[in-house]
């Protein structure tokens, strides 16, 4: 047994430069897309995803009338929730040592 192990506390910095351009990016393309959403309900304009078919669907069997919690035309939920967890995937995969490594002694 290795009897000089050394008890530091080492801070641990989470919004990186990395985390931080990745964040920032990630809401710029999230507001593109809710701008291009709100521009496609102003002007009527339908996205011809599958979304409208299941929700449909869904109330006819359900015999209530289901509704998202953010209303996004055709295709750009599907969009925003790629974007959003594309960049969850990259800051968690530059973390991936500090999540889940075990702290050396």
């Amino acid at each position: 047994m290795n009897s000089s192990i050394k008890n530091t506390t080492e801070t641990v910095a989470w919004f990186d430069p990395f985390t931080r351009w990745m964040l920032l990016i990630m809401l710029v393309l999230l507001t593109a897309i809710f701008i291009a959403a709100k521009i496609m309900d102003m002007h009527h304009m339908l996205g011809g995803g599958t979304d409208d078919v299941v929700n449909a669907m869904a109330s006819r069997v359900a015999h209530a009338r289901s509704h998202p919690f953010i209303e996004l035309p055709g295709d750009a939920q599907v969009g925003a929730f790629s974007v959003a967890n594309f960049f969850a995937g990259m800051i968690v995969g530059h973390n991936w040592k500090r999540l889940f490594e075990a702290p050396e002694q």
